[in-house]
């Protein structure tokens, strides 16, 4: 079963976002004609997530971490404690489902499982809201969608990469772009499961730099000062430590910090002003 990106049906039937009250720390940012935004979020809660943090925070960037209730993969896994102090600092948690097992084509019964733990269970060590989700490995379908809505999440972020709008169904938040090198072949099987327009000419517009996810990321980022929008980085700290890319990271943090007229938050705050914003969000031009 494909990964289901663009769904009509389903998209609208989970639109409606009056139940979700206003985040306090927007501000003014709120009222903004054309918001320039940038979120980051951050899978699998390993514990090389707090190297994370601590570059997110002396650059003053938001980010969201999901968390498996169980260690992925039996790597070193956050704490507790780790997990509240993250929280404390105003980073948001989170979840990525009990045990990052593929959500798609599971049976009613086996979904309840993986998804309906996962938000009290956070709650209960963090002592706030669990908000977010985000489908373990980009998999999920309507059921999943659904489930999670029932659950009480806000909404759900995917895998999808090359957005830079605010348009889109709060279960189907897309990302800019990942932290990690892939070929050509990746983005385009990533554009063809959207089918979005906007993936497909940010793909095409940008042939030259797909190759070099650090000068992809920095003309994305060019193109959400001119025309408005979000910036969106994921990635996993594993990853990240594997590879060998902290200091490419470093550049690209650096990049996007501190600019004047962008606004940082955490994804949960995107729920908000995808809809409201829509007709301001970014044209995907380069």
């Amino acid at each position: 079963m494909p990964d289901l990106e663009t769904k009509d049906t389903v998209a609208r039937v989970l639109t409606g976002t009056d139940e979700i009250p206003a985040y306090p720390r927007l501000g003014k940012f709120a009222n903004m004609e054309t918001p320039r935004i940038v979120t980051t979020s951050w899978d699998d809660g390993d514990r090389a997530d707090l190297r994370l943090a601590e570059m997110l925070r002396s650059r003053e960037i938001q980010g969201t971490f999901y968390v498996p209730n169980t260690p992925y993969a039996g790597r070193p896994a956050l704490s507790h404690a780790d997990l509240r102090t993250l929280s404390s600092e105003g980073f948001e948690i989170g979840a990525h489902s009990v045990s990052h097992k593929l959500l798609w084509g599971l049976s009613a019964e086996e979904l309840a499982r993986e998804v309906n733990p996962c938000k009290p269970m956070l709650e209960d060590i963090l002592g706030t809201e669990v908000r977010m989700f985000c489908y373990p490995c980009g998999r999920y379908d309507s059921n999943v969608m659904r489930a999670l809505e029932a659950a009480g999440y806000w909404g759900a972020r995917t895998v999808r990469m090359l957005s830079t709008r605010l348009e889109f169904n709060r279960f189907e938040m897309p990302t800019t772009l990942q932290i990690i090198p892939q070929p050509k072949s990746s983005y385009l099987k990533n554009v063809a499961r959207a089918g979005k327009i906007e993936g497909l000419q940010v793909f095409l517009a940008n042939m030259t730099r797909l190759d070099n996810w650090l000068d992809l990321g920095k003309r994305l980022f060019d193109s959400v000062l001119q025309n408005g929008g979000m910036w969106h980085l994921y990635g996993h700290s594993h990853e990240i430590e594997k590879l060998g890319l902290w200091d490419d990271l470093a550049e690209m943090l650096d990049y996007v910090a501190k600019r004047e007229g962008v606004t940082y938050v955490p994804n949960c705050e995107l729920i908000r002003l995808r809809s409201t914003r829509g007709r301001h969000a970014g044209n995907g031009k380069l």
